[in-house]
C-alpha cells in the first residue's frame, strides 16, 4: 500500500510555539496553516487572512485543527511577530521538498535576491520590517531569507546572507542595488555567477558598460556598405 505524503499540518508541527501557556487560545499549527493557505489564495495582510477564514464554513477552521471561532487579525499579527521565522522557513521548505516532492537543489540554477517590506509589521514603536529573500527562479519558492537591521541596508546585508547559501553552479540575479564589488566578489568566491543590473548608482561602471556594447562606426558592416 502506497504511503501518502505528509501534509502541511504535519510539517508545521515542527515550529516551536513562542507563546506562553496563557496565550495559546488558538492552536499554533492551525493559525500558521491559515496564514499559508490564505496567502496561496492571494489574501495578503493580517486583516485579509482573518477575513478569508471567517468567510469559509466553520468546518474549514476545524479541519485546520482550530477550536471555537477563528481568531481576529491582531492574533495573527502578534503570532507572526513572535514566531521564529527561521523555523517556519525550514518547515515550509520541508513541506515543499519532502511533502510535495519538489527538489529545489535540481531546479535552482538561478537564484533571485530581493529586498521586501513586510505589510502589517509597522507599529507605533517599530519601523516596518524589511527582509532580504533568496528565491528559486524556476519555481518561485523561497530558499532562504533574513531580516535587514535598522542600522544597515540591503547591499550590506546581502554579503553575509550570500555566504550562507550554496552558490556553486548557480547564477545570482539582482537589481542595481546589489551592484557592489563586495557582493560580486562573494558570489565568485563560492564559484557562482551573477547577473546584476548596472544603473546610475555606479556611474563609472554604467558608462563603461554602455561603451562596451557600442559598435565603433568604422567597424560596422552597414557603414562600410554605405561608403562603397
Amino acid at each position: 500500500m502506497k504511503t501518502l505524503p505528509a501534509g502541511l499540518l504535519q510539517f508545521l508541527q515542527r515550529v516551536p510555539d513562542p507563546r506562553g501557556r496563557k496565550g495559546r487560545r488558538h492552536p499554533l499549527t492551525a493559525m500558521l496553516a491559515v496564514v499559508v493557505a490564505a496567502m496561496l489564495c492571494k489574501f495578503e495582510g493580517y486583516e485579509s487572512v482573518a477575513q478569508w477564514v471567517r468567510l469559509l464554513p466553520i468546518e474549514f477552521w476545524h479541519a485546520f485543527g482550530g477550536t471555537r471561532k477563528p481568531p481576529c487579525a491582531n492574533c495573527y499579527r502578534e503570532l507572526m511577530n513572535e514566531v521564529c521565522s527561521l523555523e517556519l522557513e525550514r518547515a515550509l521548505n520541508a513541506w515543499i521538498t519532502e511533502g510535495l516532492g519538489l527538489n529545489l537543489e535540481d531546479e535552482a540554477a538561478g537564484i533571485i535576491i530581493d529586498g521586501k517590506v513586510l505589510r502589517g509589521t509597522r507599529s507605533d514603536h517599530n519601523r516596518t520590517m524589511q527582509i532580504l529573500t533568496a528565491l528559486d527562479q524556476h519555481t518561485g519558492c523561497v530558499l532562504s531569507e533574513t531580516a535587514i537591521a535598522a542600522d544597515t541596508n540591503e547591499a550590506k546585508t546581502a554579503v553575509e546572507f550570500l555566504k550562507s547559501l550554496v552558490l556553486e553552479g548557480k547564477t545570482v540575479v539582482g537589481d542595481a542595488g546589489f551592484c557592489q564589488r563586495d557582493i560580486c566578489e562573494t558570489i565568485l568566491s563560492d564559484h557562482g555567477e551573477y547577473l546584476i543590473l548596472v544603473k546610475d548608482n555606479q556611474p563609472t561602471l554604467h558608462k563603461e558598460a554602455i561603451q562596451a556594447f557600442v559598435i565603433p562606426e568604422g567597424s560596422s558592416p552597414l557603414c562600410q556598405a554605405q561608403s562603397v
